[in-house]
């Protein structure tokens, strides 16, 4: 399902989920508030999977044309409601901000400045921001 939804950001959302349309104007929104003078085209492109690798409960890679997220409907076992996906999310979405941003880039250098490949997951700069921010945007934007 791909939207332009009147805006530079193009959203597809690939796999089984209810309340695409929503789901994407929650996309589009947080976006928009998280860089609100992003001229350029982007995409973000969404795949509804069962599980991620390593049981993740997300997975966000991209680059400063657009971002990947992989959202799983379950993890160990146990599936998510759509509010949680939805949380789940919004915290991708915080990655996809920093990508499009050039904050964050693949090989896991934040802001051009050192590389954290050898951090432990939650101390790395762009985890703290997505824990942070999840929240946030989920209550704002979601809720």
């Amino acid at each position: 399902m791909n939207t332009k939804n009147g805006s530079n950001i193009h959203v597809s959302i690939r796999g089984r989920i209810a309340q695409k349309t929503r789901i994407k104007d929650y996309i589009v929104e947080t976006i928009q508030h998280m860089l609100p003078r992003l001229r350029r085209n982007v995409t973000v492109d969404i795949q509804i999977v069962n599980v991620c690798e390593n049981e993740f409960y997300g997975l966000c890679w991209g680059d400063r044309s657009g971002s990947e997220i992989e959202l799983p409907r379950k993890a160990y076992g146990v599936p998510f409601t759509l509010d949680e996906m939805m949380r789940n999310l919004a915290h991708e979405l915080v990655h996809t901000k920093q990508l499009l941003r050039g904050e964050l880039s693949r090989n896991q250098w934040w802001k051009n400045d050192q590389s954290y490949s050898n951090t432990i997951y939650g101390k790395q700069p762009w985890e703290k921001e997505a824990y942070i921010l999840e929240d946030t945007i989920y209550q704002k934007y979601w809720l």
